[in-house]
């Protein structure tokens, strides 16, 4: 069944370095939180998923949290960095609260913003590169898929400041 994307569950299927380890990142619906999660019906458009998150955020201006965790490799042999197919089963870590707040988000001046923006797992801190061939692999993917958006669509990557007002 469809669910809101505020309702899901997301996970880094492959594994970061963090300081000298490896870990598998999650981001889960906060339990601890008194916030009511709003019952969403999902329609069939192609849009339903972005209808969901207008719908919660801002027209019923109900904010989520969600819960930042990792699993840490504890056992290299069980938990290998190189195969992405191994549900590592270390017991998770809750790292930080993620708080997505009521907000409009849809103008068409941010939909454009965020169509051009640059996303990768190599936009990183040294301590906290991808590991593994998968990601190797990613890095000359997601730089060529970017590049073909670009020309395509003419424009040039914008570089986000954190000081955006749309």
């Amino acid at each position: 069944a469809k669910q809101s994307p505020l309702q899901l569950s997301y996970w880094s299927q492959t594994p970061y370095q963090l300081g000298n380890g490896a870990v598998k990142y999650f981001a889960t619906p906060s339990q601890e939180q008194d916030q009511v999660q709003p019952n969403l019906a999902l329609t069939n458009s192609e849009n339903c998923l972005r209808e969901a998150m207008i719908e919660q955020l801002t027209r019923r201006k109900t904010g989520v949290n969600f819960d930042f965790c990792i699993n840490p490799q504890t056992d290299a042999n069980a938990m290998p960095v190189e195969d992405p197919t191994m549900e590592w089963t270390s017991p998770p870590v809750r790292l930080a609260t993620i708080s997505i707040y009521p907000q409009k988000f849809d103008s068409e001046e941010q939909m454009l913003f965020v169509e051009n923006c640059v996303w990768s797992p190599w936009n990183h801190m040294p301590e906290h590169r991808p590991l593994g061939g998968i990601n190797r692999a990613r890095q000359w993917v997601y730089a060529d898929s970017q590049d073909l958006r670009h020309k395509t669509n003419a424009v040039a990557p914008p570089i986000p400041t954190g000081r955006e007002a749309f």
